[in-house]
């Protein structure tokens, strides 16, 4: 299969955006599990909880992989003190669903299609983040990504486009008279 993937260097924000968010830019409240792992592309893939308990899948891509090392930190120190209150006896820690991390996404939501064991396509549903902001350890709020690049009113490039066109034409009709 051709790779149709342009080069990492042609890839600007507004052509990254314009892939990742097609639908429309929502505000979710997700519980995060620190259960991490990557797609075919090298995003940040990290499963969340929301209501009314439905699993999904958070996904950090791109540019704002990097704005995610924060959130990454701060749920490997929950799973780390999750172990180490299992260790010690407490029940409720023996699952690792019981350690969530509440987070507010700003994102869109993307539905994959994956076959079950016994061959049935089930529908997953993915949350693609722009912008994400939870509690560090001390309780401050952290606010990390970005939103989402916006193109420019292609009407209005056109209009300027042909007015740029016409001053040149414009122009070269009067040095032709001159």
């Amino acid at each position: 299969m051709t790779n149709r993937r342009r080069p990492p260097v042609q890839v600007t924000p507004l052509i990254e955006d314009a892939g990742l968010f097609k639908r429309e830019v929502r505000d979710v409240v997700v519980e995060l599990v620190p259960v991490f792992s990557r797609n075919n592309r090298g995003d940040l893939v990290v499963k969340g909880i929301v209501q009314p308990d439905a699993e999904i899948e958070v996904v950090f891509a791109g540019r704002r992989l990097r704005e995610a090392a924060n959130l990454v930190v701060r749920m490997k120190k929950l799973r780390a003190t999750g172990v180490r209150a299992a260790i010690n006896g407490h029940q409720a820690m023996n699952s690792i669903r019981q350690l969530r991390l509440p987070v507010r996404v700003r994102g869109t939501w993307r539905f994959r299609f994956q076959p079950d064991p016994s061959g049935w396509e089930v529908k997953n549903y993915q949350l693609i983040a722009a912008q994400w902001a939870f509690a560090d350890e001390d309780g401050v709020t952290v606010l990390a990504g970005w939103p989402p690049a916006k193109p420019e009113n292609r009407v209005q490039e056109r209009a300027r486009a042909v007015r740029a066109r016409n001053a040149a034409l414009r122009a070269l009709k009067g040095a032709r008279q001159q």
